[in-house]
């Protein structure tokens, strides 16, 4: 396949210097604008390493009249207009691999700080206080307890080894694409959705956002939640009905909820999910890691100088583009 030379990329935001260093002689790097429309200057880029903030629609692709390829960092591709992008010859691309280990160890710290009272204990002591321990600063173990997983992908197969293997966790799993047999190998039992929310525990999601997930985790399912049980969203806030589970939370059906995705991000400063006594929240943060990050730094470097060498990138997410990109 015959493309031009790369001659100027756009970033969205800031990559290593030791994965620009990769870049041929010559190829100026064009940084996103600190006020909005912040892909203003990216008219001359052919392409753009791509993160999570923008919404890459036809109006940003019209802006960027030389565009060939967009490298997403991450494995979410819901901001990027994939149909518009194949109607324009542009060639998108992500890095699913990269962010496994970061976001399922995060997947991890969020369940043991729910069901150690973490954030209780620490504002407890933080208040000059000692105690009692009782009440809200009464913790669980997860020894035996079940796991449910929603998705059963790269992160969710790791959260699933971690739990099983470290704390001898019973991990049940949702996954309509995945074989048994290949859920067995890993020694999870694969279950319908609405006996995985019943049995969980712990219910943590790690699906995608698409038309047949959104709004997945309903006031109907998070009613079907073990009283007491915990629900935990590292894939994408459009997933779970945010005010059903705050209503859960604040009745105490929910002992606890960790949240690091949100239907509007950022949120607003008064979401009551940000400050909310029951809730362990961070700021769509689970895989920035600095290991992390420079794998999918690396890895979209990958894609695009195989690209622009005239190679098939891994990764292409959509591959009708290809043939004719």
């Amino acid at each position: 396949m015959s493309v031009p030379p790369l001659t100027h990329l756009w970033l969205e935001a800031p990559i290593s210097d030791e994965a620009l260093a990769r870049l041929p002689a010559g190829v100026q790097v064009l940084y996103a604008e600190d006020s909005p429309p912040i892909y203003r200057n990216a008219a001359p880029a052919q392409a753009i390493i791509a993160s999570s903030q923008l919404r890459y629609d036809a109006t940003v692709m019209d802006a960027c009249p030389n565009l060939r390829l967009i490298a997403r960092t991450g494995i979410g591709v819901d901001n990027i207009d994939l149909d518009a992008a194949t109607a324009r010859g542009i060639v998108v691309t992500n890095t699913p691999d990269g962010p496994t280990e970061s976001t399922a160890e995060h997947t991890v710290a969020m369940l043991l700080a729910l069901a150690k009272r973490l954030k209780q204990g620490n504002e407890n002591l933080a208040a000059g206080k000692w105690g009692p321990r009782t009440g809200v600063l009464l913790g669980d173990e997860v020894q035996g307890k079940t796991l449910g997983l929603v998705g059963l992908g790269r992160i969710g197969r790791r959260v699933a080894e971690i739990c099983r293997l470290a704390f001898q966790m019973r991990v049940l799993a949702y996954d309509p694409y995945l074989p048994p047999e290949s859920a067995a190998a890993l020694g999870v039992t694969l279950a319908p959705l609405d006996e995985v929310i019943r049995q969980a525990d712990f219910l943590s999601l790690h699906a995608p956002a698409t038309p047949e997930t959104v709004g997945l985790m309903n006031a109907e399912r998070i009613a079907r939640m073990k009283p007491g049980s915990y629900l935990l969203n590292l894939a994408r806030g459009a997933l779970v009905d945010e005010a059903a589970l705050l209503d859960a939370l604040d009745r105490g059906h929910l002992a606890g909820a960790g949240v690091d995705v949100f239907a509007v991000e950022p949120p607003p400063p008064d979401h009551p999910l940000r400050n909310h006594p029951a809730v362990v929240a961070t700021p769509h943060f689970a895989s920035v890691t600095k290991e992390g990050r420079l794998r999918m730094e690396q890895m979209a470097m990958d894609r695009l100088l195989a690209f622009f060498r005239g190679e098939k990138p891994a990764d292409i997410v959509n591959p009708a583009v290809w043939p004719v990109a």
